[in-house]
């Protein structure tokens, strides 16, 4: 099909400008309900919110902590006092959008926060704000930053996590022996520390002193899935902290058998490389609990057993302490073998009897809360849980209460006069168990898909009432709307995505169609990105899709019914899932077949090449964006890279490129079979690290395909810099207006984007669509897919 060249049109919807621009809520993290309530202050008056707003002129990311005012009274009236913001920075290096220049913003006291930020584009540090004079102190210096921190009750002293230089060449070296470093670690430089396999230690520093910190335990290799958070009692006399312990994980498998679980799927280089010849356990070490003594270091150990923490969760909360240092709450760690079944110590008064635990769990295999008492060591089990920890933390305005969420269930505790724990119901008229502290109202993020996110109080007899207008710009008659699709594909799976529409979508019309791959929420506002977590934004520009009259379509993450679990499986249900719901919105009269793009960001990258590559599935143009890839040419430049990665990639395919299941590797390697690709391809790649997708761009240039690849050196996984989610997203937006209605953007939008520039783009692509007609007269390729 050739389509006719238009130039650009007046249309209802928002730029991408105005997405890139939208004031997001970035804390709480995923708008969680539990997660809002540890930001109200300890005397339940006031809470915060912590925003961020991208400046696309200035190239730059603000972000504010906003106060909002739960006076009882002025709620009840219906006239809150306004948000006031008292901190705000700007950053030009924000590069990361999982990464924001100001994160982990906690109560301290009644009148003062602490919080991690990055102030004139420096490497973070530790602060301390005065929310009543807006007076902000600097308590960490280090001089490489600091990703996890802890401040003493009285503000003395700081526990901070940073990283320590860990250069493949050591200093003075001329070579390098590669052993178990990654392909970047030794290609890009061996003074970037983003490059480096980094490494980490713990330290202690008086507050506000440039004196060099004091050292505590031994420093340890990353583990991914974020920083683990740090603790430290509010005396300053005791350190809780993690131990990573990878030579004890398989004894550990043995004794518990959600530690097996997470190894096997998480963290397979201890039992699949004992010698660790070929990869290093990265993506999942078991942990414990330790304790540091502050004034000599000496460390000692609180339970020999591991906590249950999995990757994605590691910055949890998960050390509540108690009467300002003399004991704490340990939420989600196994018990010792020997002493599992007793379920107790002895400790302050406490029987020596077992406490209750769950009669569906036994006490040996599940993880438990437990009260310990560093000055004895003593410990007491509270209560075992019944799936995993999520997180814990302490009820604001209500000494000696604390909430755990075990898996999705919210479990409240108190501590009677006697000083035992007991889990009660929580408050009542409480949103999802969370309780609202001592007073009548309690705070929700209020949002539905066409309704963006902002902060309400309910209180007595369902009164709300609404604490912040982050973005009154924002009208839902203009900006299109979502809403629920659902479909079945061809063995009778259900699934459920969100479809996308302009504001003048005219019934009878068939639509070009946009398909973004990376899972949907059907309680969560759109905008762009992926919905079901809010910083997934690379090259997804959902709404401003509808602007040029394309429709999206937010494809879930798999099948609500008969959903696979094994990578092949799960490869072909995303084939079957694509073309069904293709099927039904073309039988719906909705979407034109000739005119259908699809966008595949990191994991769904690797799905969208495999659709490409494998199916016949009517997909006229495609991106790529920083995608995973179970090619030959991705395995080998992951190399020791996550022990997850490798051993995915040869499940993917039916086994390693070598020996026995060679074969199979070649049937299932997208990369030797790219004379099938008939879409044209757009692929984005990001930052020094690996690049996926090189393979398949250069082999499809050499074969006059239609591919694209755009590298944006300084940019994350999940890009966060507003020239260059400007890059991403208007590039897209350009990409599919082009090659589903043939239509050309005039105006100069882009950050250092020239008419000469823009010129040269189309003139790239009228080359491109040429190559295109002339590959799709080819005949069909040859290609046997076996999905083992």
């Amino acid at each position: 099909m050739v389509l006719p060249f238009h130039e650009s049109q007046a249309a209802v919807g928002p730029t991408v400008r105005d997405l890139i621009e939208f004031t997001r809520i970035i804390q709480p993290v995923q708008h969680d309900a539990e997660t809002l309530q540890s930001q109200v202050s300890p005397d339940g008056s006031q809470a915060f919110v912590v925003t961020r707003t991208a400046k696309v002129a200035s190239d730059v990311n603000r972000f504010e902590i906003l106060l909002l005012d739960l006076n009882a009274d002025r709620l009840a009236s219906g006239k809150p006092g306004a948000a006031v913001r008292v901190f705000s920075v700007e950053s030009r290096n924000d590069d990361d959008d999982a990464n924001p220049s100001l994160r982990e913003v906690r109560w301290h006291g009644h009148r003062s926060l602490v919080f991690r930020a990055r102030l004139r584009d420096e490497p973070f540090q530790v602060y301390q704000l005065d929310v009543l004079t807006q007076r902000a102190t600097q308590l960490t210096f280090a001089p490489l930053g600091v990703v996890s921190f802890d401040v003493s009750g009285d503000s003395k002293r700081v526990v901070y996590m940073a990283p320590v230089p860990n250069p493949a060449m050591a200093p003075g070296a001329r070579s390098v022996v590669v052993g178990t470093h990654s392909f970047w670690s030794v290609h890009f430089g061996q003074d970037s520390f983003r490059t480096q396999q980094r490494r980490y230690q713990f330290f202690v520093a008086e507050s506000g002193s440039r004196t060099a910190a004091r050292p505590v335990g031994d420093s340890f290799a990353e583990s991914s899935g974020g920083f683990p958070a740090v603790s430290m009692s509010p005396d300053g006399r005791w350190l809780v902290l993690p131990k990573y312990e990878p030579g004890r994980q398989l004894a550990w498998a043995a004794d518990y058998p959600q530690i097996a679980e997470a190894t096997t799927k998480y963290g397979p280089a201890v039992a699949l490389d004992p010698l660790a010849y070929y990869s290093r356990p990265m993506s999942y070490v078991a942990r414990q609990l330790v304790l540091y003594r502050l004034p000599d270091g000496q460390e000692q150990t609180i339970l020999d057993a591991p906590d249950d923490v999995l990757p994605g969760n590691q910055a949890r909360t998960d050390r509540i302490w108690q009467e300002g240092g003399d004991s704490l709450v340990i939420a989600g760690t196994y018990l010792p073998q020997q002493g599992a079944l007793s379920a107790t110590r002895s400790a302050k008064g406490a029987s020596d009897s077992p406490s209750p635990v769950s009669s569906d769990s036994k006490p040996s295999l599940a993880s438990h809360i437990i009260e310990y008492w560093p000055d004895t060591g003593h410990w007491q089990v509270i209560a075992a849980l019944r799936q995993r920890l999520k997180t814990a933390f302490s009820i604001a305005g209500k000494a000696g209460a604390f909430m755990v969420i075990d898996g999705g269930q919210h479990r409240r505790f108190e501590r009677h006069a006697d000083g035992s724990w007991q889990e009660v119901v929580a408050a009542a008229g409480s949103e999802q168990g969370v309780p609202s502290s001592n007073f009548a109202w309690h705070l929700s993020v209020a949002q539905s898909l066409n309704q963006p996110p902002d902060i309400v109080a309910q209180g007595p007899g369902g009164v709300e009432v609404r604490l912040t207008q982050l973005n009154p710009q924002y009208r839902a008659s203009q900006w299109g709307s979502m809403r629920e699709y659902d479909w079945k594909d061809p063995v009778g799976r259900q699934w459920r995505g969100g479809l996308m529409v302009p504001s003048d979508f005219k019934q009878g019309t068939r639509y070009p169609l946009v398909i973004q791959p990376y899972g949907f929420s059907p309680k969560r506002f759109y905008r762009d990105g992926s919905n079901d977590y809010d910083g997934f934004t690379s090259g997804f520009a959902g709404r401003a899709f509808l602007r040029e009259g394309i429709l999206v379509l937010a494809f879930p993450w798999r099948a609500s019914t008969g959903a696979p679990t094994d990578e092949p499986g799960a490869r072909q249900a995303f084939h079957d899932g694509v073309k069904a719901a293709i099927d039904a919105l073309v039988a719906e009269g909705w979407v034109d077949r000739e005119r259908i793009g699809i966008l595949g960001w990191s994991a769904t990258g690797e799905r969208v090449l495999n659709l490409l590559t494998f199916t016949d599935t009517p997909i006229r143009a495609a991106s790529l964006l920083d995608g995973d890839a179970n090619t030959l040419y991705s395995m080998t430049i992951t190399y020791a890279v996550m022990d997850g990665i490798q051993a995915r990639k040869e499940r993917t395919n039916g086994g390693g490129p070598f020996g026995e299941s060679r074969s199979a590797w070649i049937r299932n390697d997208p990369s030797l079979y790219t004379d099938c690709i008939r879409a044209a391809l757009r692929i984005e790649t990001y930052g020094p690290e690996v690049h996926n997708n090189w393979d398949i761009y250069a082999l499809l240039r050499r074969q006059y395909r239609p591919a694209e690849l755009i590298m944006i050196p300084g940019g994350a996984h999940a890009l966060a810099r507003p020239s260059e989610r400007m890059i991403s997203l208007q590039g897209n937006v350009d990409w599919y207006r082009f090659w589903l209605k043939g239509e050309k953007r005039d105006e100069l939008l882009v950050p250092g984007e020239t008419a000469g520039s823009l010129k040269e783009q189309y003139q790239r692509w009228e080359q491109m669509a040429s190559l295109k007609q002339a590959a799709d007269k080819l005949p069909a390729c040859v290609r046997t897919l076996s999905l083992n």
